[in-house]
């Protein structure tokens, strides 16, 4: 067993190294951490599976241009036909309050095509058919997904206008399909590109939302007709959240948090058994796991070596005990690597009943031998 654990470690270090050595970062921030999770509760979703292919889709109104529903790569779009084309979805009521957009766009590289989504705090203007620049009017909140090589932006207002679009993410893969984001919480907008979060901006909008426009176009001419090189959306899905998001608590220095103490070797967190593991067993404790997120996210920004060292009581034999607390060390150590942490700097080792903190001689003191010591140390120079 003791074998197999180790190899299985060192198997997950030849994966990780390479997507840890990027991860292992010194600054940590919301992007990291904040993940788009959508609405619980639907408000409006356009579903184009049941759009027919060559067809409207329900509920769309055609402000310039035409378009139809298509398929490609093995699902149905929005396809515009001519340039421009400009598309407004009326929603049923006046959104207010926290919500979720999603959709996914792909954009043509022939033509560099683009797509432009505004949410606006007004319903359709009537001048859209003869001034097709009236569409970027009452905007609350927008982004411009186009081509790779062209950044992606967003932008957002509290009053409705014009927002500067000063928000801006690298779009990665050629002519991939991309999934677009915006989450309203807490008083804040968030944009997400591919799950990412590339930016954030304070939000209480003045007036409520009551449309969704899509303004078609491409960056630069093209030999082809635009409907062979267009920009798509596919279905699109609005909710709203049940539940307030809670606000994040302020944080103080992870390790010290953890009970750490500073000494010869570096910072060093000892955790007792009972917080990771039953008795005589090295299988984590589905409660371990808050600690051991803390732990992960110190070794993180951790720059040097974090060596992981199991110990044991003296009850049982040598052996047994041996193995017990390198089987441990190497589990801890899989659940660092596997929360993020550099898995080349993690160092496991166990070293059974060799080294006690007190004497075996109580059950307490026992129990206090029982440990896992995450040692963080300096860097070298």
């Amino acid at each position: 067993m003791r074998c197999r654990l180790r190899s299985l470690f060192l198997t997950l270090l030849a994966f990780m190294t390479f997507s840890l050595a990027a991860a292992a970062a010194t600054i940590e921030g919301g992007a990291a951490r904040q993940h788009f999770r959508p609405g619980d509760m639907p408000f409006l979703t356009l579903d184009l599976s049941q759009c027919p292919v060559g067809e409207p889709a329900p509920m769309i109104v055609v402000s310039r241009g035409s378009y139809e529903c298509a398929r490609f790569r093995d699902r149905i779009w929005l396809r515009p036909l001519t340039l421009p084309t400009v598309l407004w979805l009326p929603f049923p009521k006046p959104l207010s309050g926290d919500f979720s957009l999603e959709f996914p766009v792909w954009a043509a590289r022939d033509g560099c095509a683009f797509v432009e989504f505004r949410l606006h705090a007004d319903s359709h203007p009537d001048d859209w058919e003869n001034n097709i620049y009236a569409f970027a009017s009452h905007v609350l909140i927008g982004g411009h997904i186009a081509c790779e090589g062209q950044p992606a932006t967003f932008g957002s207002s509290n009053r409705p206008g014009r927002p500067p679009f000063d928000i801006q993410a690298r779009l990665k893969g050629k002519e991939a399909i991309h999934r677009i984001a915006v989450q309203v919480r807490r008083g804040q907008v968030r944009f997400f590109v591919d799950g990412r979060r590339v930016g954030l901006k304070p939000f209480r909008p003045q007036r409520p939302i009551s449309g969704l426009s899509l303004h078609f176009a491409h960056h630069s001419g093209s030999r082809r007709p635009y409907a062979e090189v267009p920009a798509m959306v596919g279905s699109i899905k609005i909710a709203t959240y049940g539940q307030a998001e809670a606000m994040p608590k302020p944080e103080r220095d992870l390790l010290r948090e953890l009970g750490a103490v500073e000494t010869s070797e570096g910072m060093k967190v000892t955790l007792s058994e009972a917080i990771l593991f039953d008795f005589g067993k090295w299988t984590l404790k589905p409660e371990a796991a808050q600690t051991l997120e803390r732990l992960a996210r110190a070794a993180r920004m951790h720059k040097g070596v974090v060596r992981i060292e199991g110990h044991t009581d003296n009850v049982g034999g040598r052996a047994f005990n041996k193995v017990l607390s390198e089987l441990r060390a190497y589990v801890v150590a899989l659940a660092l690597a596997r929360r993020g942490a550099d898995a080349r700097r993690l160092r496991p080792a166990g070293f059974g009943a060799s080294r006690p903190v007190v004497p075996n001689d109580t059950a307490a003191n026992r129990g206090k031998n029982r440990r896992v010591e995450i040692i963080f140390a300096p860097p070298k120079p």
